[in-house]
Formats: structure tokens, C-alpha cells, sequence
């Protein structure tokens, strides 16, 4: 899964009582060494494999949720038997992780590269900017499935699923505050402003999921652009009292 745009459904579905918190932990399977078959080698059976088995996690965690869905239903999804998940995945929660790496990878891939900029930037290019990003953001937000996944399934899951969702957060404050380099703000305070920011639109998109997207994309974008523009001319307005804000 390198983009939103390749999440696919094959629809099978295999209803389980069990839940993600009564199933013991294993431990991956070492991959065993073959020969190549058909022309694929054993390491790329492998990759395809992983690939059947995320594409299978966004369609059950992002429809049902973690702790509905066992091993044995995502392995149906995928089309494999149960040995295969072993192979690449110790448990649900290490193919969750790998989901909403794919989902997030895929819309980082698809977002402008952060640019810095010396001196003040201008403010309509600044602009410009927090709209491509919100637009990108809210149009992957708009796939329940992600929207599912992102903003609720990744949530208080384990340690290391937490820290995966905290390290995204993070790169997307990074990539939000680079869009105010012009402006003399420390580091602590950038790092809080970008957190911020990114808050404020993560907070819009559960509220616009939960609505079931009542307001438009264009709505919920204008209002994350409107917090941020207010936020910069806040900053800057700041500025003339003070050349470096705490």
C-alpha cells in the first residue's frame, strides 16, 4: 500500500467472537529459504504476501475495528491461510502498526516536500500552502476507512502503537511550522505552534467523520486555513513587541 488511492475491499468476510485482547501473542515466523517459483523469489512471494495481509487490515480495521477482528478473518480477507500472518507479524497490533504506516506513507507521498524560506514569506503563499496541505489532509479523511484508522483505531492501543502515532504527529508539526520559517520563534515555541496547528485539523476531521461529512471538504479546509492564517498574523502582530517569543 504506497497510496490511499490503491486501498481495495474483496468483500470476505469471516465473523469471529474472539477479540484482539484474548488472543495470545506470537512470535513472526523466520521465512524459510526457497527457490524462485514462477519467476518470483521467495522474498517477493513474501513482500506480496504482507502486502494481501495490510490491504486485508485496512479493510477490517477500518470497517469493523481492532478488536473485532481476528487473525483467521483478516487471513480470509487476504486470501491465506493462517501460517502466512505469522510469517510477517507477530500479532494484530504489529500489522496495525504496518496499516497505518502504509495509509500515512501514502499521504506524505503525495503532500509538497516542507520548504523553508529565508526571511518573511508571503502571506499568500503561505496561505497557499496550509490550503494544499488541508486539501490533501481532508480528502484522505473523506475514505472512512482511513478516517477510521487514523483518527480512532491507532488510539491507546499498546506502547508502540502510540509511539508510531505520536511520530507521525510530529512529522506533520514539523512540515505545518516549516510553512512559518519567516517568522523568529524559538524552537520550543515553534514545535508547540506546529502541534497545534495539527491538533486543530485532526480534531475537524473527527468531527467531520462523526458527521458523516455533513460540511464540505471546502468548508472543513477553509476553517483549518482560517486558524492557521489567524494564527500567523497573531504571531507576527506579536513579534513587534518582542524580536524572539519565548
Amino acid at each position: 500500500m504506497a497510496s490511499i488511492a490503491g486501498i481495495g475491499s474483496n468483500g470476505v468476510m469471516v465473523n469471529a467472537r474472539s477479540t484482539v485482547l484474548e488472543r495470545p501473542a506470537r512470535s513472526a515466523l523466520p521465512v524459510a529459504p526457497g527457490r524462485p517459483y514462477g519467476g518470483v523469489s521467495p522474498d517477493e512471494r513474501v513482500s506480496e504476501r504482507r502486502a494481501r495481509l495490510v490491504e486485508a487490515g485496512i479493510e477490517l480495521f477500518g470497517t469493523r475495528g481492532l478488536r473485532a477482528t481476528t487473525v483467521r478473518s483478516v487471513c480470509a480477507a487476504a486470501g491465506l491461510t493462517d501460517r502466512y500472518f505469522y510469517e510477517s507479524f507477530a500479532t494484530l497490533e504489529a500489522l496495525l502498526q504496518a496499516v497505518y504506516q502504509a495509509l500515512m506513507d501514502g499521504l506524505r507521498a503525495r503532500m509538497p516536500a516542507p520548504t523553508a524560506t529565508r526571511g518573511r514569506a508571503d502571506a499568500a503563499e503561505v496561505e497557499r500552502r496550509f490550503t494544499v496541505g488541508y486539501e490533501l489532509w481532508f480528502e484522505a479523511v473523506r475514505e472512512p476507512r482511513f478516517a477510521r484508522i487514523v483518527l480512532a483505531e491507532v488510539l491507546g492501543v499498546n506502547a508502540e502503537v502510540d509511539a508510531l502515532y505520536e511520530a507521525g504527529m510530529r512529522d506533520f508539526s514539523e512540515r505545518t511550522a516549516a510553512s512559518l520559517a519567516g517568522l523568529k520563534l524559538s524552537a520550543e515555541r515553534r514545535v508547540l505552534v506546529g502541534h497545534a496547528l495539527v491538533g486543530a485539523a485532526t480534531q475537524v476531521a473527527r468531527v467531520w467523520a462523526g458527521s458523516g461529512y455533513r460540511a464540505s471538504r471546502r468548508s472543513v479546509v477553509r476553517t483549518c486555513v482560517l486558524v492557521a492564517m489567524s494564527t500567523l498574523r497573531a504571531l507576527e502582530a506579536e513579534q513587534h513587541a518582542a524580536p524572539l517569543t519565548p
